[in-house]
């Protein structure tokens, strides 16, 4: 049985597992990130999350464990992520040293569509495009069942402008998905919607699971956004499927049918838009298969 570890790394927990070739999660584990405590914090809960896992078995040697970061990977290092004090850090580096063992590190967008390729909803196909809506917006890229880098770091899909002089951004890309559908987007719409007493996003999906019909209405406007970003990759890229994830992909059933009727509308190509098979788990998975 060849095993691998995968680790998510999120802004608020970091999710680790033991993952077989199947891709079937054999252990898993869930450890708070405690991002405002600062880097060293940070990395003291990365290895706490893999040494509980690694307490699921005996290891002669430790297996090989991929990374999945959010924001701009270059393979060795984090160039820029988001909610996380580790810009600079040579994680693999430091993981390799404490493990004796493969790293491999990539963005969430990367790991997410890698592990629907292998083993979710993209199974079968040759291209696909993977969106991830989170606290940004990641994207991933399967081509002829390959992830496609470009020069080293294509699939910035949070950074396509859908306004062009839409929402302000702190990046200076004014009008940008990410801007319009992140975790902070639906905040930002949620005021504009005149919604009250929101602290979290997960409380307009709430909202919403109780017919609010603000929170109906706000979410058939995100899929409108994305239904349009959908649109202009399936022209640029002509892809089997692209499949949705992150954590904010909870929320489908509301703009999920909104997003295809709007790419439909735009699109010059059929492409199936749906959900990714593998859940909240599609991403510590995909980060398993960086080292298979």
């Amino acid at each position: 049985m060849d095993l691998t570890i995968g680790v998510d790394l999120g802004d608020s927990e970091i999710k680790a597992g033991i993952i077989d070739k199947k891709g079937k999660i054999l252990k898993k584990v869930v450890v708070a990130t405690e991002s405002d405590k600062g880097k060293d914090v940070v990395l003291a809960n990365v290895n706490k999350a893999i040494d509980l896992v690694l307490k699921f078995k005996k290891f002669r040697k430790i297996p090989p464990i991929g990374v999945s970061i959010p924001g701009l990977i270059n393979q060795k290092s984090i160039e820029k992520t988001q909610g996380l004090p580790l810009k600079g850090v040579d994680i693999k580096k430091i993981l390799k040293n404490k493990f004796k063992t493969i790293v491999e590190i990539d963005n969430d967008g990367n790991c997410f569509i890698l592990g629907e390729h292998l083993y979710g909803s993209g199974q079968g196909c040759n291209n696909i495009i993977g969106i991830v809506i989170g606290i940004g917006v990641g994207g991933g890229i399967i081509i002829n069942k390959e992830l496609y880098y470009g020069s080293g770091q294509a699939g910035e899909f949070g950074q396509m402008t859908i306004k062009f002089n839409g929402m302000l951004s702190n990046c200076g890309n004014d009008g940008s998905i990410e801007e319009y559908v992140s975790k902070r987007g639906l905040m930002r719409l949620a005021e504009s919607f005149g919604m009250r007493n929101i602290d979290y996003p997960e409380d307009i999906l709430k909202k919403a699971l109780k017919n609010d019909l603000n929170s109906v209405s706000l979410f058939r406007e995100m899929g409108t956004y994305l239904g349009i970003q959908a649109a202009n990759l399936i022209n640029a890229f002509d892809p089997e499927k692209v499949i949705v994830g992150g954590d904010l992909a909870d929320a489908w059933n509301f703009f999920g049918p909104h997003m295809k009727e709007e790419a439909k509308k735009r699109a010059l190509f059929k492409s199936t838009i749906l959900r990714g098979k593998l859940g909240k788990n599609g991403i510590m998975i995909g980060a398993s298969a960086l080292v298979k």
